[in-house]
């Protein structure tokens, strides 16, 4: 099924809006499922932790924090004003009002049929997928849902496009029962890690779809495609966009390199898998089948280094 993509995503542009640190969190380990997307969020400014130097991933997320990060992740300019945005049950006093009237100016969100917002409700899978397309301005009016795209969004829930574009971009994937959850509620580290995705995959598939339009013009002649793959990994500018990731057994993971020069993706033991040199736009596949946590390198320069943990699916978050 083929999506119009609309206008590019709003949240690929921020790259870095704030100085960037390497300091993270006493409660993010490196071994956390979201510690890349909370890492990454943080150095570009769009999240922070507690003064006691904690980040709560697991805390819950209402819906006005979920608006706060959301907009900061857009790099949208959210003057001090004050006011209730016509809702019912909100305050013009309270912390959350300029981003609730500015999320209501640019339609990103109406609230209820009976005139609330409900502020503090925690906020949940599909509602997050909903402000993350409404403030993109991403039409999905072309999205195409003729069957259930996970076993528990039926094609006729209000959120169904929503989520099959999700699910095209990678935004987020199911568990072994092919689920996702969406009434879930959002813990912060779960809504990083959906940020971070849309940050990312939305930007590599425009990148991807650009790079096979301009082969296609200079190449009119059929051209072999890279398999296709469950994970993809960017090497841009001497780096693995993704240097961190917790995936479920089984999964396969795909390398594009998107450089101007060739590289390798070669196992840190030497065994376990090597890819060679990729020459820039050519794709590497590898499917991890063994629990552990394998780390790996570009073989010239040994700076240039990721790592991926294998986990059970039953282990590994459905975003």
């Amino acid at each position: 099924m083929r999506i119009a993509m609309g206008a590019l995503l709003l949240l690929a542009l921020p790259m870095a809006v704030a100085a960037t640190t390497t300091t993270g969190f006493t409660d993010v380990p490196s071994t956390h499922p979201n510690y890349g997307a909370i890492m990454d969020l943080k150095e570009r400014g769009i999240i922070s932790g507690y003064p006691d130097g904690t980040f709560k991933p697991d805390q819950m997320v209402n819906r006005v924090e979920a608006l706060k990060i959301i907009l900061l992740g857009a790099s949208i300019a959210v003057p001090d004003n004050t006011g209730t945005g016509g809702f019912k049950d909100t305050a013009a006093t309270e912390w959350y009002a300029k981003y609730l009237l500015k999320a209501k100016e640019l339609g990103i969100v109406s609230g209820y049929p009976d005139g609330t917002f409900k502020p503090t409700q925690t906020v949940n899978l599909v509602e997050n997928l909903k402000m993350l397309i409404n403030t993109s301005k991403i039409d999905i009016t072309n999205v195409t849902v003729n069957e259930d795209s996970f076993s528990d969004t039926p094609k006729t829930e209000w959120y169904a496009k929503d989520v099959e574009y999700a699910k095209e971009l990678q935004w987020i994937t199911p568990d072994q029962n092919n689920m996702v959850y969406p009434a879930q509620g959002m813990t912060r580290g779960k809504l990083a890690q959906l940020l971070y995705n849309a940050i990312h995959n939305t930007a590599n598939n425009s990148t991807q779809q650009q790079t096979q339009q301009t082969q296609q013009n200079q190449n009119p002649s059929p051209s072999t495609t890279p398999a296709p793959a469950d994970l993809n990994v960017s090497i841009k500018n001497f780096a693995f966009n993704k240097a961190s990731m917790t995936i479920a057994q089984g999964t396969k993971v795909a390398w594009t390199n998107n450089d101007a020069t060739s590289h390798t993706v070669t196992s840190d033991d030497g065994t376990s898998f090597n890819s060679g040199p990729i020459a820039p736009g050519q794709t590497f596949s590898y499917t991890f089948n063994t629990l552990g946590t394998f780390t790996y390198h570009f073989s010239i320069n040994t700076t240039m280094t990721g790592s991926i943990v294998v986990k059970n699916p039953i282990e590994v978050p459905t975003i």
